[in-house]
């Protein structure tokens, strides 16, 4: 029986959106599956708040990548609790972890950095030399590293996954301000930022929720661009609609779910959308834009619809066909038809688990750092720079067994 592992997840984010989301849910699940998992965060965030209320937060400055405070305290806590695997997520906390895990030498954790956003990072430094390892989210967030030279071996994609039985189980009929119950109900949920595609949503429902007065738009978040917001849908073009479009702030989605007719992504770039597994496993049929994470996570539900990248026109007219559909089409050969535990967290935390053990083996052996993918022949990597010179040529990093017999 192999033993539990110990692992110390830092984020020096201050924001309350998917990652936060899913840092919290795979830390619940790792506890479950009888793990040591905490996270490290700072005083005042959402993410240290809920991680605390969970029973795994640890408090940190995490001021600047130079905090010698923050360095001695993870220095200090990895060594105290014996952390195996030390996750990293931004560009602070990923330098302070390094450095605080690289100061204990050989009893050092393995480092891996997690990235969830498809934003290109400002440097691949910290990518290349300030972990060993990086677990991306998606397939399209991994190929974004390939791409950028970093060994296509150093990245994994590891889809992530939603508490099921949270998600699925029965949620009491509430009124919602403002909502009727005969209300179809187009729910957005996201943070308040451009990327999110917010403003043009709202200009490309204005027309719609004139036409049906049976529709209300809810955009359930906060977020920088909330004064925006709240500006459009002030001016006069919107008076007819103005009371058909809700800003609740942070609230509990399951009853926004329960109402929902229609989840509508209407983000320009994701890395992978949690909240369309959500959704799936709530009996709401998704439409979005086909790009990015967002075609991976639609991928394994299907229900619902996606349309050409940044076609808000198109978005909006599949939004409201969805919205006002037959509610016997929410059926889709029975409601919840989709195989038990299709979008469950479980699964992701198992596959990261034997990632991670995999990590801890080759550290072990000595191999951490390098190509685990080396053969008899040559290298698989097509990435890889030739190391090797012989009378002044390149041998790709052939042994000299194989160049001389052309075997790859």
């Amino acid at each position: 029986m192999t033993s539990p592992l110990r692992i110390l997840h830092l984020d020096c984010t201050r924001g309350r959106g998917g990652q936060e989301m899913d840092h919290l849910s795979e830390a619940k699940e790792f506890a479950r599956q009888g793990h040591h998992y905490v996270i490290g965060a700072r005083p005042g965030t959402y993410l240290l708040e809920e991680a605390q209320r969970q029973g795994c937060g640890l408090a940190l400055p995490l001021k600047s990548n130079f905090d010698i405070v923050s360095f001695l305290l993870i220095r200090t806590f990895i060594k105290r609790e014996k952390i195996a695997i030390l996750v990293t997520t931004s560009y602070i906390d990923a330098v302070l972890g390094w450095f605080s895990a690289l100061s204990l030498g050989k009893n050092r954790p393995v480092v891996v950095r997690q990235r969830h956003l498809l934003n290109p990072p400002k440097g691949l430094l910290p990518f290349r030399r300030f972990c060993d390892a990086i677990v991306a989210v998606s397939d399209i967030a991994r190929f974004g590293y390939i791409e950028r030279k970093i060994p296509f071996w150093k990245v994994v994609a590891i889809p992530r996954g939603i508490h099921e039985e949270e998600a699925s189980s029965p949620v009491s009929p509430v009124s919602l301000p403002g909502i009727p119950d005969s209300a179809r109900v187009i729910l957005q949920i996201g943070t308040f930022q451009r990327d999110k595609g917010q403003l043009p949503l709202l200009e490309s429902l204005r027309r719609p929720l004139e036409r049906h007065p049976e529709l209300h738009l809810v955009l359930l978040g906060e977020g920088p661009l909330r004064p925006n917001i709240e500006r459009r849908i002030s001016s006069a073009r919107f008076d007819s609609v103005r009371e058909r479009i809700h800003l609740p702030g942070f609230q509990k989605t399951e009853p926004y779910y329960a109402k929902a007719s229609v989840l509508v992504v209407s983000s320009f770039r994701e890395s992978y959308s949690l909240v369309i597994l959500e959704a799936f496993a709530r009996g709401v049929p998704v439409v979005g834009f086909r790009q990015g994470g967002v075609t991976e996570a639609f991928a394994r539900g299907g229900w619902g619809e996606l349309v050409a990248p940044w076609d808000f026109p198109m978005l909006a007219q599949r939004i409201t066909a969805w919205a006002l559909r037959e509610k016997k089409a929410d059926l889709r050969e029975g409601e919840g038809g989709f195989p038990a535990g299709a979008f469950d967290v479980a699964r992701s935390v198992e596959r990261t688990e034997r990632y991670y053990r995999w990590l801890l083996e080759r550290q072990a052996s000595g191999t951490l750092a390098q190509n685990p993918y080396l053969v008899s022949g040559g290298r698989i990597d097509p990435f890889a720079e030739p190391e090797e010179k012989e009378n002044g040529k390149r041998t790709e990093g052939l042994t000299e067994e194989a160049s001389e017999s052309g075997r790859f």
